[in-house]
């Protein structure tokens, strides 16, 4: 029984990760709309896609591009966009359930927390992007901002989703 029940936290984890990370991850594509984070220049090659390419993999699929109601579209920069959102949002939501501190201002203090350590630490070091100090105000103000807004709707969601489960494996907060 307490197995069986191990297996359907972990579900449902995934699967309440899966949904948050799609919705925080169209909040940050919204927030960076409204607050883009980077010059035009630099935006030419974005972090993500220069991490891709620090990876080794080919600039075909890196920037790989379709149409879509005349525009154009980079599938693997949004698979890589969502794929980062769901993989945190899974993580907070596995991490509250043991440290609720996590959710420490609603989920901001961890979108928080996750600006310094790919923005601030991780990419500075791998020469992806500039050290935060080379780096504008204006693009500060857009991630640290982004990165609040974005660790609030993932705990916004998975709150909602956990008040509304039929089978209380998750803790309510």
């Amino acid at each position: 029984m307490a197995e069986q029940n191990k297996g359907a936290i972990w579900l449902k984890t995934l699967w309440y990760g899966f949904i948050a990370g799609m919705i925080s991850g169209m909040v940050k594509i919204g927030w960076e709309v409204i607050f883009p984070p980077r010059t035009p220049d630099r935006n030419a090659i974005n972090p993500p896609q220069h991490l891709a390419q620090q990876m080794g993999l080919p600039d075909d699929l890196i920037f790989w591009t379709v149409e879509y109601g005349g525009q154009p579209v980079m599938p693997f920069t949004l698979v890589l966009h969502f794929a980062f959102a769901i993989v945190f949002s899974i993580l907070f939501i596995w991490l509250i359930q043991k440290f609720t501190q996590v959710a420490l201002w609603q989920g901001a203090a961890y979108g928080l927390v996750l600006w310094v350590v790919w923005h601030v630490i991780l990419m500075p070091v791998l020469g992806t992007v500039p050290a935060p100090w080379d780096q504008p105000l204006t693009e500060h103000f857009s991630e640290i901002f982004g990165h609040m807004i974005w660790g609030w709707s993932i705990a916004a969601t998975s709150y909602f989703l956990i008040a509304k489960q039929k089978v209380a494996d998750l803790k309510n907060f």
